[in-house]
């Protein structure tokens, strides 16, 4: 799974999305940069930077 998830975050820098984490917690934000356990999303609720693993991921949505 993490490799599906991998793939849709490379190709969708500069898009809209929700992040959904293992422990309950969600994020909604545009995707700025990713590497092979990281990215980072601009949260639009707190107008702040986040680096979320990947491996922390649960489900995501990704706006076209």
């Amino acid at each position: 799974m993490n490799e599906l998830i991998k793939e849709r975050i490379k190709n969708s820098i500069g898009k809209v999305a929700k992040v959904f984490l293992h422990n309950g917690f969600r994020y909604e934000g545009k995707i700025i940069n990713f590497d092979e356990k990281y990215f980072e999303i601009l949260d639009f609720k707190t107008n702040a930077y986040k680096i979320i693993q990947i491996i922390d991921i649960n489900n995501m949505e990704v706006k076209e």
